[in-house]
């Protein structure tokens, strides 16, 4: 097993000026700075490498303080260049936002900057949160039908030198992707996150392999494993690589302290995540295709409240938190009931401090992974 680390990049202190800005309100300045934020998250990139880390993940959203990548190839492509040793990973690039070609463009450039020895995984989704889609011009109801075709196309782009494709939103003819990847492997070994069966059955059906997302219960991602196999069976692929699992982190010295940030900061970050999916609001999963929202789900019943309770528990049961040895034995854990080929902790959640982050990195990195040593002996994923 594998051990990586994503980091928020979150101005969580923004959120409730933000949403007085969104209701045509008059607003002050930021408390905190995006500048200052960017800044402190690049800081602690510069420490994934030095204290063992094998991953650097990026994630994607748009237009709110929640999760402040707006492109996860952009931002891996830095991490590139400042680093030697470590490969990189996007959890999730969502494939409807991105024009195929410009991304595939993209997903090569950063191959050739990773250079021969160092992989990057390609994680891929649909997405949720209505305002990323207003603000990168898409429908929602689209949003199925634009993920399938992106990720047709790209498979083209990096699997032929020269391809044409006649799509409902995309017309190509004898088009060709330079320079050509590194390794064709990076699409046609993907990985995909999902949080509907039907999504489940999509990756499935395009061969892809499991990227858990954190909003989903440990149980309920069991039960989807087996039908993603499933559905990869029927479409010809063999059965699906062991899981990338993504959990937050909170590392302390003592029970007390990993406890009352977690009361903190681990529900900010759930906080977070309501407000930039809108839960409770009939914002959230109003598109075509998220039907299954409205119902309940991993997210609770559709109400802000419960929702809150439902993923702080969540939260609290799966991640990583508590003092090296709880860590220790959560990663172990974890690895006996999911078997994951890695592990990616999530940093910097809710208004953490900048000093508390990297000592909780620098605990998990020091302590933790040397006590669970034993598992990186195990098969890592592989891709392109």
């Amino acid at each position: 097993m594998r051990f990586g680390i994503g980091f928020m990049h979150a101005n969580y202190t923004d959120w409730d000026r933000f949403e007085a800005l969104e209701r045509g309100e008059q607003v002050g300045p930021m408390a905190v700075e995006d500048a200052q934020v960017m800044r402190e998250f690049l800081q602690l990139g510069e420490l994934v490498e030095p204290l063992g880390f094998d991953t650097i993940w990026a994630f994607e959203q748009h237009a709110m303080p929640y999760l402040m990548i707006p492109d996860p190839t952009q931002y891996l492509s830095y991490w590139a260049g400042r680093t030697r040793r470590i490969d990189v990973g996007s959890m999730i690039t969502v494939l409807p936002w991105h024009n195929p070609i410009r991304l595939a463009e993209q997903i090569s450039m950063l191959q050739h900057f990773l250079g021969p020895d160092r992989t990057y995984y390609l994680g891929v989704g649909r997405g949720l949160a209505r305002r990323n889609f207003d603000a990168m011009g898409v429908s929602m109801d689209e949003s199925r039908e634009r993920f399938i075709e992106v990720f047709d196309i790209l498979k083209l782009a990096l699997t032929e030198e020269m391809f044409s494709y006649h799509g409902r939103f995309f017309q190509y003819e004898n088009v060709s992707v330079r320079p050509r990847p590194l390794d064709p492997t990076v699409i046609t070994e993907a990985w995909g996150s999902w949080t509907s069966e039907a999504s489940v059955r999509t990756m499935g059906e395009r061969g892809l392999h499991p990227l858990t997302t954190p909003n989903k219960t440990l149980d309920s991602y069991r039960k989807e494993l087996e039908l993603l196999n499933e559905v990869r069976a029927e479409n010809g692929y063999g059965p699906a690589r062991r899981p990338i699992l993504q959990v937050p982190l909170l590392c302390a010295e003592s029970e007390q302290e990993a406890q009352e940030g977690a009361e903190q900061y681990i529900r900010e970050y759930v906080d977070s995540i309501l407000r930039a999916y809108e839960l409770g609001t009939e914002n959230f999963g109003k598109g075509k295709g998220y039907e299954q929202y409205k119902k309940g789900s991993d997210f609770g019943d559709g109400t802000y409240e419960n929702a809150l309770e439902t993923l702080t528990t969540k939260f609290l049961n799966d991640g990583i938190i508590g003092t090296p040895e709880q860590c220790a034995e959560k990663v172990v854990a974890h690895y006996e009931a999911v078997e994951p080929s890695e592990l990616v902790v999530v940093a910097g959640t809710g208004s953490i401090p900048y000093e508390k982050t990297e000592k909780s990195m620098r605990l998990y990195a020091e302590k933790v992974l040397p006590a669970v040593a034993h598992l990186r002996k195990e098969a890592a994923p592989v891709a392109g």
